[in-house]
Formats: C-alpha cells, structure tokens, sequence
C-alpha cells in the first residue's frame, strides 16, 4: 500500500520546528501562524492573525503552527529566532505594519 501525502502535507513534514518555539507554543496553548510583516517573517497567534486555507499547518501537540505559504517557500526550519521577533512585535505600535 503507498500512501500519498498532499503536497502541503509533505512541505510540512519537511519543516524542523526548533524545540524552544514548541515549548513556547505548547505553553501559550494555542495556535500561532508564521507570517510576513514589514520587517520579515514573524510568529503571531492566529485570534490576531487567522490561518489562511492556503497556508501549512505544522502540529505542535496539541497546537498547530500555520506557516504562509509565502513564508513556506523560503523556509525549511522554524528557529528559535523568531521568538525574538514575537516579542518585539508584542511590544511594537504595528499600525503602519501590514501582516499577510
């Protein structure tokens, strides 16, 4: 029996998922979706940024991590960097900041 996977099934097996971001996702006990901003890529939870159909969906437990389809084509690892990028982002006046 072959089992065929969807092609974002297989882009999302793909992706290695550093541990602290897991921990982080695990903890905050929700999903988070990976997507662009005015300053590059950034990781927001998704009741500030909903899921798109077409991006990946990367399980965490009992989470899920969207990643934008945008972002998926350039990325193969989710790096504990991005954290960084979530706090400044909490911290940040995005008004003028689009995220997609």
């Amino acid at each position: 029996m072959v089992l065929v996977l969807s092609y974002r099934e297989a882009v999302a097996k793909s992706f290695i998922v550093d541990d602290k971001v897991k921990e982080f996702i695990n903890r905050e006990d929700r999903d988070f979706r990976i997507c662009t901003s005015c300053s590059g890529p950034v990781i927001v939870p998704t009741d500030l940024v909903p899921a798109k159909p077409t991006d990946v969906e990367v399980k965490v437990g009992e989470n899920s991590l969207f990643i934008s389809i945008i972002q998926s084509r350039f990325t193969r690892r989710i790096h504990s960097s991005i954290l960084d990028q979530y706090h400044w982002m909490m911290e940040s006046n995005l008004d003028g900041c689009e995220l997609d």
